[in-house]
């Protein structure tokens, strides 16, 4: 792949298509800077100013002075693109489903709410669906059930109160996968199911039937049953935890390392949470840290945050890599404004 290049493309119905296998990281450039960090990986950056996801190599991370002469680490060129057409990308993941690679994304706002799904190899896009209006911040594919869940942070504002004076609403929708035969909308499952304040969503990293989701001041499993349109979701509640240091999740993520761990931000901090036992989760680990929006932890043992510290409720143009802490700038490319990064993704997970 061509490293200079912005790939772009547009979907059908205005959903716009990722590029042609960029997301999921290309290999090592001869020009590469590096010694920024201790070790090498891929990242999509998902900047909400400017509409786009872009991915960026950390081996080309590289030390330059700012305006006041003082040094700051920047991303080099981005090695590709994800324009959505004017919508806000707040999810991205890669996944294989039904055995072939793909990249899921979601987004938009509560009236217009987007999911779009490509095929890794070419970017042929495989499903797609709008007008949601759960406001979608994460979505994730079920494997045992060939299902797509997206959850949200609108709807249904009676149905799962929580405390007095937090904000309401919030919901998920299951939907069939898509596959490379068929490609089209997207065909709802089920939903929309009350969930106050849904923002993150993932697998369960030893368990595939072993469903997360999170968000408002708490984390709830579910049991992944069915397949196709026959999907359900049964709530595990002695596998669940509510806490109010929870309030606002944002963000959850797994280990790919540490498989018994989950990683989860909320408004005022980070939180490490240990699932192991086949009991009820607990935090084992918290760190705080205002307004931070996403973290990821590398198989390395680098961890990768963003924060909104412009109070834009999404993030600035930095992100802030850890053990060791080095922050690192994203400059607007061409013509784009100042980037808001909401997410900083990993291309494996």
């Amino acid at each position: 792949m061509d490293r200079r290049q912005l790939l772009r493309g547009l979907l059908a119905a205005g959903v716009a298509a990722v590029p042609i296998s960029a997301l999921a990281g290309s290999a090592r450039g001869a020009d590469a800077v590096g010694g920024a960090l201790l070790e090498d990986f891929h990242l999509a950056l998902l900047d909400v100013q400017n509409h786009v996801i872009e991915t960026y190599w950390t081996g080309h991370i590289k030390l330059e002075k700012d305006q006041n002469g003082k040094d700051r680490f920047v991303f080099g060129a981005p090695l590709s693109a994800f324009p959505t057409g004017g919508w806000a990308p707040l999810e991205c993941k890669f996944r294989k489903i039904g055995g072939v690679p793909a990249f899921l994304v979601c987004g938009g706002d509560e009236e217009d709410g987007r999911v779009t799904i490509h095929r890794t190899s070419d970017s042929a896009a495989l499903g797609w669906t709008t007008g949601l209006k759960n406001f979608p911040h994460s979505l994730e594919y079920l494997p045992t059930a060939d299902a797509v869940i997206v959850v949200g942070t609108a709807g249904l504002d009676d149905q799962d109160p929580g405390p007095p004076g937090e904000r309401t609403g919030g919901s998920f929708l299951l939907f069939q996968a898509p596959t490379a035969e068929r490609p089209g909308p997207l065909v709802k499952i089920s939903g929309p199911h009350a969930f106050r304040e849904a923002h993150g969503v993932v697998l369960d990293q030893n368990n595939d039937r072993l469903l997360w989701i999170y968000g408002g001041n708490k984390i709830l499993a579910y049991e992944v049953s069915g397949q196709g349109t026959g999907t359900t979701l049964t709530y595990l509640e002695h596998r669940s935890l509510t806490n109010n240091k929870f309030e606002n999740g944002h963000d959850l993520q797994p280990d790919l390392a540490e498989t018994q761990y989950l990683w989860a931000t909320g408004s005022k901090s980070q939180f490490r949470i240990n699932k192991s036992g086949g009991g009820r989760p607990r935090i084992d680990w918290e760190y705080p840290t205002p307004k931070v929006k996403s973290f990821s932890k590398h198989r390395s043992g680098r961890g990768i945050y963003t924060a909104d510290t412009l109070g834009n409720k999404y993030g600035s143009s930095w992100v802030d890599f850890v053990w060791p802490n080095q922050p690192v700038e994203a400059k607007p490319v061409g013509e784009q404004k100042e980037k808001w990064i909401y997410k900083a993704r990993l291309t494996e997970i």
